[in-house]
């Protein structure tokens, strides 16, 4: 049911009624087109109260569809996308809508610095690429005459355009992953595609959103003397919690979406998350050069 502030009215429409389809001019009953499924707009539709109800679920996501969702996501991972790969499809928000919700909220409120890998990330906490990125840092600045905060600035909002475009190229390379690893269910290329997108909405919302939220929650409650949070988020502390939380969902999503046994769900689940974590790796490099050569 969709969040409202506003009393639901008894349903007094008329499903008997014959009517012609101002769209297709089809003749059907009911409230939709049997043909082309548009909708008979009630004189009660047109009204200001209605316009406001829609325009509050619009903002809060808080109808029924995406709490639907985001709850078997998080407590069945995998059952989401079998449910819709099946035909089940009207309860629960579209997968690649729930995957842009999440891709919203993680770069609306950039707690983790994983998916839009900041320039001091790039250039201090990658090993032997911050080596490279360095130097090609340097000669940038020279080259633009820019002084290393301008650049900086330049960087990041490059960075974050980009990061938000490169996040379905992820997407695709776990698809292709997935065909891979399930070759022998024989799904198609959109069933895989499906438990990409449960994969990243649910990485997105849970590891990158809620668990450092709620390590700062912890922190600050804690009351501890002079820390930073953000430290406290790097990847070297987080790095144990978050694998599990995604190792948690390839298991499931294995047992679940593909219907794997235990004894093959645990080892292709760590198959995919040592690519999962290559993939990232490769990833951030990529989006380095990629924002380098367009600032």
């Amino acid at each position: 049911m969709p969040f409202s502030f506003f009393k639901r009215k008894p349903d007094t429409f008329d499903y008997e009624a014959v009517r012609s389809c101002c769209n297709c001019h089809h003749t059907f009953k009911g409230r939709y087109c049997n043909r082309c499924g548009e909708k008979i707009l009630e004189p009660g539709e047109r009204t200001f109260i209605t316009f406001l109800n829609n325009l509050l679920n619009a903002f809060t996501f808080l109808d029924g569809k995406f709490v639907r969702s985001l709850k078997l996501v998080v407590l069945q991972p995998g059952q989401l996308s079998r449910n819709i790969a099946e035909g089940i499809r009207v309860p629960y928000m579209k997968l690649v809508s729930l995957f842009f919700v999440a891709n919203f909220f993680y770069f609306l409120f950039p707690t983790f610095d994983s998916f839009n890998s900041s320039l001091y990330s790039q250039t201090n906490l990658m090993g032997q690429h911050s080596v490279k990125a360095r130097g090609l840092v340097a000669k940038e600045v020279e080259r633009r005459q820019l002084s290393m905060k301008e650049f900086e600035e330049k960087y990041q909002a490059q960075s974050t355009n980009l990061s938000k475009l490169l996040l379905i190229i992820l997407v695709v390379a776990l698809t292709l992953t997935n065909m891979v690893i399930n070759y022998s269910k024989k799904n198609y290329f959109f069933d895989h595609l499906l438990i990409s997108l449960e994969f990243y909405s649910y990485h997105l919302l849970i590891n990158m959103l809620l668990l450092p939220v709620l390590a700062i929650l912890l922190v600050k409650l804690a009351n501890q003397v002079h820390w930073n949070w953000s430290e406290i988020l790097e990847d070297r502390i987080f790095s144990w919690p978050i694998s599990a939380s995604v190792l948690y969902f390839l298991v499931k999503a294995q047992r679940r979406f593909y219907h794997q046994k235990w004894y093959w769900a645990i080892p292709k689940a760590i198959v995919l998350f040592y690519l999962f974590m290559e993939t990232i790796k490769l990833y951030r490099i990529v989006l380095f050069y990629i924002t380098i050569w367009t600032i």
